[in-house]
């Protein structure tokens, strides 16, 4: 463990905390200097606020929102990369590898610059055309001299965001093909027994998780108007990214459980076979025992799943599913708390 990678040394979670608290304080500095705040405390009534006031407002909360995308993307980054390599060490046993080759093994997984670089113009391009459908759409919307604070945050961490969420993207698409890969190599299966499996299925829940985390934090944004049509999209994509993030790293595993299924089952009924023609003409008790047991063998071989899903990996996918319906519920309630103390 002493040739750790800068990777493996970055706190994910501290990582995320202190970048959204760092752009929230800046956010508030800069407001504070600008004397925006005086332009909400002109209207005491937060239901009643005038047009000014209420485009202000909705302008901040949407900068808000894109500090915590900004905060948690990279965060989720380094996580996504730190369980990969876990993971392959912790199938040191499954793979009949040594702590050294394991550790080689880990850092293999590792991103293209090559395609880091196109998937970030993609971001940068998607980033670009989003505000188009965001109604009302500004005359000049990429005039810096057009924007206001605030909406300079958008234009700026915008961006940031849209780019930094297609690299997790391809992160998790690439961390899951390559232990995918990875399993295909497993030396040892045994089918009585799947739990030395469960690392890659937990690998693929922690990185569906992770990526729920993304439309959590933007449907705060459905307490805005326009952004319908953004959020749907965003849905999509991250349930696109939820099923590949739990079925891809499976793959191989499911085919070395196919694998070493068919040849047991070959084996089992290759036994059958002999003591059958063993039993021919013959009356032995003993032997039609045995054949009873291989028998029973094989039917057990046969429930064996193929894929290393159970029924609490289901109902763990199902419960993240409602994660960004409770961070949205949450978000109603933290407005209508901070507009009853602060107005």
């Amino acid at each position: 463990m002493q040739n750790r990678s800068f990777v493996d040394r970055l706190p994910a979670v501290w990582l995320g905390v202190g970048i959204a608290t760092t752009l929230l304080a800046v956010l508030v500095i800069i407001e504070t200097v600008l004397g925006r705040w005086q332009i909400l405390a002109a209207d005491p009534d937060l239901h009643a606020l005038s047009r000014v006031s209420e485009g202000v407002l909705r302008d901040i909360r949407i900068a808000i929102v894109h500090c915590l995308v900004v905060g948690y993307v990279p965060a989720a980054f380094v996580h996504v990369l730190k369980s990969a390599r876990r993971t392959v060490l912790a199938l040191q046993d499954a793979l009949d590898c040594t702590p050294e080759e394991c550790m080689r093994l880990a850092a293999s997984i590792r991103l293209r610059p090559r395609t880091l670089a196109v998937t970030g113009l993609l971001g940068l391009a998607l980033a670009i055309m989003m505000p188009y459908f965001v109604p009302p759409v500004p005359e000049h919307l990429w005039n810096p001299a057009a924007w206001s604070p605030e909406v300079a945050w958008h234009r700026i961490l915008g961006p940031l965001a849209m780019i930094a969420q297609i690299w997790l993207g391809y992160t998790v698409i690439v961390v899951s093909i390559r232990l995918s890969k990875i399993a295909e190599g497993l030396k040892r299966v045994d089918l009585l027994d799947l739990g030395s499996l469960a690392p890659f299925t937990r690998l693929g829940l922690s990185n569906a998780l992770i990526l729920i985390g993304l439309p959590s934090i933007w449907s705060l944004m459905l307490l805005e108007t326009g952004f319908v049509f953004i959020l749907i999209m965003i849905v999509i994509a991250t349930f696109v990214g939820v099923t590949l993030a739990v079925v891809a790293p499976a793959v191989g595993v499911h085919r070395r459980i196919t694998q070493v299924k068919d040849n047991e089952l070959d084996w089992v009924n290759a036994r059958i076979r002999d003591k059958r023609n063993a039993m021919q003409g013959a009356n032995d008790s003993s032997r039609t025992g045995e054949l009873a047991d291989l028998v029973a063998y094989r039917n057990l071989v046969e429930d064996v799943p193929e894929w290393p899903f159970t029924t609490s990996t289901y109902a763990r996918i199902g419960a993240y599913a409602i994660i960004p319906l409770f961070a949205w519920g949450m978000g109603v309630i933290a407005e209508e708390l901070v507009g009853r103390l602060l107005f």
